[in-house]
């Protein structure tokens, strides 16, 4: 059996293997062949003699694709952008599963679901940008179709904004250019962007920097000026945004009763024509779906589909444009049964299993895999269903499903960073399970099939997230490779009479391996990197972590013919920064023999003071016990 998540549909398994080579494509699909390279590439996977043809026949189903590997070549077929990213996230994984060679194999692919998401709660814990884009490639490795980026809660405002410039939270906003740089990575690589602004409740943001406008009391107002200011904002958000198809405009969990202790917002109501009477409830209610049904006007007049949360009740339904896409998360505020008598269109974003919280909320891979779009399980304790599951009639408007990682714990956390590399460990492991079920509706492979490929592909994807492909001035640090072994040899042996540590040019292939073996640990503790310059490894560099995440220590050589040319201190350099702003790190330590002026050097220039001196704490060359400098740098010293 291939090892391939989601499984596709047909498949017909033959004899023999090939080593692909370089793709020759359709030019519709160049963007697609480029990120299959680079993906290539950061998977320490090389590239052999068999040809790599991706073509274009308008007779595949979107998203689709048919791809046939035989001993002489590779041949993929799509009829859209999407469906040869498709077809190349299946050619990566059968490469990376079969340690470089692909099996001969027939395959014919296409989606079930049109909606197959992914979201990250960026709001409520800050994710650095370079995150937004390792959540891309995820959702590419297990062929998503959306990635939902929530950008705005309680705790921050995440997005620019030209015209209220106050919004965006200081120290916590992403760039015109980042967003434009998001969106043009993410459409390369055929995953749609879906940006959410979560109104009227989790507005904090709008209160505090324009109160006079927006209002109080923990909800966005309701009234003309509101709506005025929400035309400029969301035009913006559409225009930002220019290959998303969607916008989810949030919906739910507004303190909503404060509408009618506002008396502008009454008045307004009333000018809409909604009824405000004694029922506070219902009157509520009906504001509610009002707003949402403005938002959902303008998100419609710029081209876009508007999204939203469960969040209002069957009574306002007629208040609410069919127009609008609903997630059905809760069955709270109405179940799934009433959404589906409406005939809205839904996304099915159950709490249970699809909810991660971490670290302290989240369902086993195996419950994940047993859900499919047509079933819930609600946690609210006011849910009709609590305490059991619900199970659907196939609805043909429940387009797909949604995974979904929520920051509240990692707002309060101590050590945020460390957070979300937690985070991003938790979602790869479910995100398998829910690529599965929302590329198939129906189970086409047992659980146990299914843990065989989760258990290579985890893998996979943690070596996408965990290492970096760096750049200096004059190197290149990236993840070991198989192909790294002859200059590995090389470098151990020009370092052979090196005065303090021993180089053994015998254990070099397995220094190779082990350092290949370690980049795919879920969470590595030791974080290995090849010193590359024009094109061939010159040396080594790592940074070990503490068990508790927050410590690191660094470590590097360099080819005996390429020392004192700064090489060394340019890799040091990357290593600080990847640990402090990357791995999340409190301090970094390095240690080096007291008489080794050379690395007394580099690390002072890196910044790092020395600490002390530890007596015979290290065996040298030849076994011999020598003292130790150590020196050290905190995040809080270290210049960015």
């Amino acid at each position: 059996m291939i090892n391939v998540i989601p499984r596709p549909k047909k498949v017909t398994e033959r004899d023999g293997k090939c080593v692909p080579g370089y793709v020759t494509c359709d030019p519709r699909f160049s963007s697609a062949a480029q990120a299959f390279d680079v993906y290539r590439e950061e998977l320490g996977i090389g590239t052999g003699d068999a040809g790599i043809t991706a073509s274009y026949a308008d007779n595949i189903e979107p998203g689709g694709y048919v791809l046939s590997c035989t001993s002489g070549g590779i041949s993929l077929i799509a009829s859209d952008l999407q469906g040869a990213n498709n077809g190349f996230s299946t050619l990566l994984q059968l490469l990376f599963a079969g340690g470089g060679e692909v099996q001969a194999v027939d395959i014919e692919d296409a989606p079930d679901c049109e909606y197959r998401g992914l979201m990250i709660d960026a709001a409520r814990i800050w994710h650095p940008f370079e995150y937004l884009l390792k959540y891309v490639d995820l959702c590419r490795y297990y062929k998503f179709s959306y990635l939902h980026l929530h950008f705005t809660d309680t705790q921050s405002y995440t997005l620019p904004c030209a015209d209220y410039p106050l919004l965006p939270t200081e120290g916590r906003h992403y760039s015109y250019e980042q967003i434009k740089q998001l969106n043009e990575y993410a459409n390369a690589r055929g995953i749609k962007i879906m940006p959410e602004i979560d109104v009227p409740g989790h507005c904090d943001p709008f209160l505090k920097a324009y109160p006079d406008l927006f209002g109080h009391n923990g909800i966005i107002g309701f009234h003309k000026e509101v709506f005025e200011a929400f035309e400029k904002i969301l035009g913006e958000l559409c225009d930002m945004f220019p290959f998303s198809d969607r916008i989810h405009i949030g919906g739910d969990e507004a303190d909503i009763r404060q509408w009618l202790n506002c008396e502008k917002c009454r008045e307004y109501a009333k000018e809409c024509g909604i009824p405000v009477d004694a029922d506070e409830r219902m009157s509520s209610e009906r504001i509610l779906a009002s707003f949402v049904a403005k938002l959902s006007d303008i998100v419609i007049r710029h081209g876009k589909i508007p999204v939203v949360w469960e969040g209002f009740c069957r009574g306002v339904n007629y208040l609410v444009p069919h127009t609008t896409e609903v997630f059905s998360w809760e069955n709270f505020y109405q179940t799934t049964p009433e959404l589906i008598e409406e005939g809205y269109t839904l996304i099915n974003g159950s709490w249970s299993p699809n909810y991660i919280v971490s670290p302290g909320v989240m369902w086993s891979v195996k419950d994940c895999f047993d859900w499919d779009i047509f079933t819930f399980r609600p946690v609210h304790p006011q849910s009709p269903y609590i305490g059991s599951t619900l199970k659907v009639p196939p609805y043909d408007k429940m387009i797909g499903g949604q995974l979904l990682s929520w920051g509240d714990f990692g707002a309060r956390s101590e050590h945020p960073k460390r957070h979300i590399i937690v985070e991003f460990n938790n979602v790869a492991q479910r995100a398998a399970a829910t690529a599965e079920n929302t590329w198939n509706r129906e189970k086409i492979v047992s659980f146990d099939e299914f843990s065989v490929s989760h258990g290579i592909h985890t893998s996979a994807a943690a070596r996408l997230f965990n290492y970096r492909r760096m750049r200096t001035d004059h190197v290149v640090l990236r993840p070991f490779k198989a192909s790294d072994k002859a200059d590995a040899k090389e470098y151990c042996v020009s370092l052979k009479d090196e005065a303090f540590e021993a180089f053994d040019e015998e254990k070099s292939d397995a220094f190779v391996d082990a350092c290949i073996a370690n980049t795919a640990k879920v969470q590595s503790n030791n974080y290995n990197f090849a010193v590359v310059l024009n094109n061939k490894v010159i040396g080594g560099c790592n940074i070990s972590v503490s068990d508790d995440g927050l410590e690191g220590d660094l470590g590097w050589f360099i080819h005996k013919d390429h020392q004192n040319k700064g090489y060394a201190t340019e890799a040091g350099r990357k290593l600080l920064e990847f640990g402090f702003d990357h791995l999340g790190l409190h301090r970094i330590t390095a240690h080096c023999h007291v008489d080794n002026a050379r690395s007394i050097k580099v690390m002072e220039k890196l910044g790092m003071r020395r600490e002390g001196r530890l007596v015979k704490d290290h065996r040298y060359k030849g076994g011999v016990w020598g003292d130790s400098y150590v020196y050290a740098i905190l995040d809080e010293e270290y210049i960015r």
